[in-house]
């Protein structure tokens, strides 16, 4: 399978299927395919029904995937600007994508999710989940906005939106706090809820909030 990435404002990723080989990618993400591409859905029950079932109507992930099966070409976007970057898997390898970030995936590669609580605060993010992908095989993100890179060492720490994270590998950990602004019980009350990353590993971090409204 070659994935290439094509467009610039909005780009896609189009994906040249052999026979037999498959792809998978969240409903609606398709953009064109060749007639001989044949599609499916595929129910996302990895551990369990009520697993599931919590993801899809708390969390907001998807019940089904879709799955495209060549020989044929087919592409796949997300709408809003970004990049679009492929990554390969090798066996073992475990990253972590949000949210309305994945563009597809080979039917290689395990599909999981994974929770970040939140803070619990009232009034405050409850928390989130990131799609868990494990290798081998290829993979494509897109990124809102500008995609930063950066490579964590033992220990490294950066506080981040929650919006911004896009991939981390599994082994940089991930914990929500709560960032005061100012001292004091005003200062407490106006705090805002954020991300503290610690490696080692890779981190990949997006520029714009695909959950925040355009103005």
């Amino acid at each position: 399978m070659k994935v290439t990435v094509q467009g610039g404002f909005i780009p896609s990723a189009l994906a040249e299927l052999a026979a037999g080989e498959t792809v998978y990618c969240e409903a609606g993400l398709m953009v064109y395919c060749d007639p001989s591409v044949s599609f499916r859905q595929r129910p996302m029950t990895q551990g369990g029904l009520g697993k599931a079932l919590k993801r899809s109507l708390l969390g907001g992930i998807p019940f089904y995937l879709h799955t495209y099966e060549g020989p044929g070409a087919a592409a796949f976007g997300r709408a809003g600007p970004g990049e679009v970057r492929v990554l390969e898997l090798s066996a073992g390898d475990v990253v972590d994508v949000a949210e309305y970030s994945l563009v597809l995936a080979a039917e290689t590669v395990g599909y999981d999710t994974t929770y970040v609580p939140g803070t619990g605060r009232i009034g405050r993010m409850v928390g989130f989940w990131m799609d868990r992908l494990t290798g081998p095989g290829t993979v494509a993100v897109h990124g809102h906005g500008n995609i930063l890179s950066f490579t964590l060492g033992a220990d490294e720490v950066f506080d981040v939106d929650h919006g911004a994270v896009l991939l981390k590998e599994a082994s940089v950990s991930i914990q929500s706090f709560n960032q005061t602004l100012g001292g004091g019980l005003l200062g407490h009350a106006m705090s805002y809820e954020a991300l503290r990353v610690r490696g080692p590993g890779r981190l990949w971090l997006q520029t714009l909030d695909p959950t925040r409204p355009r103005r």
